[in-house]
């Protein structure tokens, strides 16, 4: 109703006029379409080609798209352009580079690929992807898994993917080794490195693919080395996940890491955010739903805004095109 209407566009014509710049990001994961028996989770395929094709037009004709740098200049007191939006990826799934980078450069759109570097000089599966093959291809459909805790896995059951990803993103201290290990054992999976390559070659850029993207014009930036849920960890991983990564990805592309998009997207408590700067990164990203609004220069003592908390807006394959454009005009109604 609202974008039949035309009351979003006049909400977003109206945000060029406001005196408070705001700055909507938009994060995706895998571009792909729906498939029926593929081994791979669902919940990570945000948009379908043709919906990120729309979207992507979409950001183009209701703002400016920006990169980090112009980023970087507004929070150092820099000027924006009108209605600066940002369109940024987490995780490093080769449709980053096989699909949407083509729309992105056919448009013109600048575009952030944040990188869990573990996964990219070996072929290996992200945990949550590793989660979804091992239940897909449960030979014991119901067993209980011992570690951490007592847990009855149901492999046929629909909520038990979300089950054990939440589980893996909040326990402190889980050896996520160990837990996969024992969940491949409990429902009686054939697994070898070399399967599981076979599974993550197809889904997960290498690093020439990271280089070429960072060759054709978008900025990369980290998303920690293993993808862990920053506050689970203790002091020694914390440091790996975090300076590690900016390591990897300043070996291999030859040029400064400045940015963090934190795995889950959760805002990370301040010994984190501390942690965070303190491993050399200038800036760290959220999902926590909303846009950031940069204050005229006389007003940012009093309106501050955290740079190692900057929002952004999530996307969702069953996000309907007026859904999108309703949480960039009005951020309360956002996904």
């Amino acid at each position: 109703m609202l974008d039949r209407s035309g009351t979003l566009d006049v909400v977003l014509r109206a945000g060029r006029l406001a005196p408070v710049a705001t700055i909507r990001i938009v994060t995706f994961h895998r571009i792909a379409e729906p498939a029926g028996d593929e081994p791979y989770d669902p919940d990570v395929v945000d948009a379908t080609p043709a919906q990120f094709r729309r979207h992507v037009e979409t950001l183009a004709r209701i703002g400016t798209p920006i990169g980090l740098n112009t980023l970087f200049g507004a929070l150092d007191g820099g000027p924006l352009p009108p209605s600066p939006v940002m369109l940024t990826f987490d995780d490093g799934y080769r449709s980053c580079r096989d699909v949407a980078l083509p729309v992105l450069r056919e448009l013109g759109v600048p575009a952030t690929c944040f990188i869990a570097t573990g996964f990219c000089g070996q072929p290996r599966l992200y945990w949550w992807e590793k989660i979804a093959a091992l239940l897909h291809q449960a030979r014991g459909r119901s067993a209980t898994l011992a570690y951490p805790a007592p847990l009855l896995v149901d492999a046929s059951d629909p909520g038990a993917r979300r089950l054990l990803n939440d589980l893996v993103k909040d326990t402190p201290g889980l050896d996520l080794e160990r837990f996969l290990a024992e969940l491949r054992a409990v429902l009686d999976v054939p697994w070898s490195p070399k399967l599981e390559a076979a599974l993550a070659r197809p889904l997960i850029m290498t690093w020439d693919d990271i280089r070429a993207l960072a060759d054709a014009g978008i900025e990369i930036g980290s998303h920690t080395r293993n993808h862990r849920v920053l506050e689970t960890l203790g002091t020694d991983e914390l440091r790996d996940e975090l300076a590690g990564s900016r390591r990897d990805l300043e070996n291999q592309l030859g040029r400064e890491v400045r940015a963090i998009a934190y795995p889950v997207g959760r805002r990370p408590p301040a010994a984190v955010r501390r942690a965070v700067a303190e491993a050399g990164y200038r800036v760290g990203l959220t999902n926590a739903s909303g846009v950031n609004h940069v204050w005229p220069s006389a007003l940012r003592r009093v309106f501050t805004l955290d740079r190692f908390s900057i929002r952004r807006l999530s996307t969702e394959r069953t996000l309907s095109d007026a859904m999108f454009r309703t949480q960039l005009a009005i951020p309360a109604l956002a996904f």
